[in-house]
Order: C-alpha cells, then sequence, then structure tokens
C-alpha cells in the first residue's frame, strides 16, 4: 500500500510521485514511525461498529467530518497548499477516509518520504510530533472522518519555521529512537 517516493512538488504532488524502479514500504516500515493503518469496510453493516471500535482503541472523544473539494471548500488552493506544507501536531493525526482518494506523506527514520494512498474505508493513524502533510490525487475530492481526544485544536508547525523545537517533535523522535 505505501511506498517510499520521489520528491514531490506542489507542480506533481497530485501524481503518485513513485520511485523507479518501485519500493514499497512495508507495514514494519511504517511501525517503526508509529504510523498505523487498517481498514474501515463502509459497505458493510459493521461500520458502527468498526468506527466505535477505532474511537475506543485510541481514546477519541470527538469526531467530524471535511469535504476537501473546490466545490465545498472556499479557498481550495490555498487550502491545499497548507495541508501540503511539511508540518507536525501536538496531537495524533486520525483520519477514515469515507470517499475520494488522497496522500498522506510521512517522514520515514532516514528523512525519505513515504507516501501513504488512501481511499474509501483506510484508516490512517499519524503519531503526535511526526512530519507530515496531505493532498488529494488529481480528481480533488476528498471527504474524510477526523477523529480527536479532545476538542479540535490544529495548531501546525511547519518543520521550516518552528516545528523542530516542539516538545512534541523531540518526545516523538525519543519514541522511535
Amino acid at each position: 500500500m505505501a511506498y517510499y517516493m520521489t520528491e514531490a512538488t506542489r507542480q506533481n504532488c497530485q501524481d503518485e510521485c513513485r520511485l523507479s524502479p518501485n519500493k514499497e514500504a512495508t507495514e514494519e516500515d511504517l511501525k517503526r514511525i508509529g504510523v498505523e493503518c487498517t481498514k474501515v469496510d463502509f459497505d458493510d453493516a459493521k461500520v458502527k461498529e468498526d468506527l466505535d471500535r477505532l474511537i475506543k482503541q485510541y481514546n477519541m472523544n470527538f469526531h467530524d467530518e471535511v469535504h476537501i473539494s473546490r466545490a465545498t471548500m472556499p479557498n481550495f488552493d490555498e487550502k491545499l497548499n497548507i495541508f501540503f506544507e511539511e508540518h507536525l501536531h501536538d496531537d495524533a493525526e486520525l483520519r477514515v477516509i469515507k470517499h475520494g482518494v488522497g496522500y498522506f506523506d510521512v517522514r520515514g527514520k532516514d528523512e525519505q518520504w513515504i507516501r501513504i494512498p488512501v481511499r474509501r474505508g483506510d484508516f490512517v493513524f499519524l503519531p503526535a510530533g511526526i512530519y507530515h502533510r496531505f493532498t488529494t490525487d488529481r480528481s480533488e475530492d476528498v471527504v474524510a472522518l477526523r477523529l480527536f481526544r479532545n476538542n479540535p485544536k490544529w495548531t501546525a508547525y511547519n518543520r521550516n519555521a518552528d516545528g523542530d523545537q516542539q516538545s512534541t517533535r523531540q518526545e516523538y523522535l525519543n519514541r522511535i529512537a
């Protein structure tokens, strides 16, 4: 599912950006950096049960839904540029994709980007302190459930600004060392 990627720029970030030859990122590669992925079957009667299990497993108390598309999001290009800027958060990021296709990019242990394509039913857990970014594919239409432990507060710390100074970043690096 995930793979190591070429350096994506804003001009091609919505493409797959695979290395040539392709180099898959294993589940173990992702676990080493604290990233977890699983499936939620939206076409199954157990979807509520699956979501409740994830909410309980990760101790989440709030959730909402975001629709990332030109039709629903004012200043779409500006927002997508913000999502694609390499950043971290003080809280874990948990997403379940309900519709569309997008890409979560995360930094591996060697600083190389790993791209995680996501589509309907994909669940992604990104630990607090990991550098990451997000973009849609060229269809520019993604609906995602966002799970939160506390009331949503999404302060992003960009890598080239203040990200490395955050205590959350050092805690994350210590956990994966």
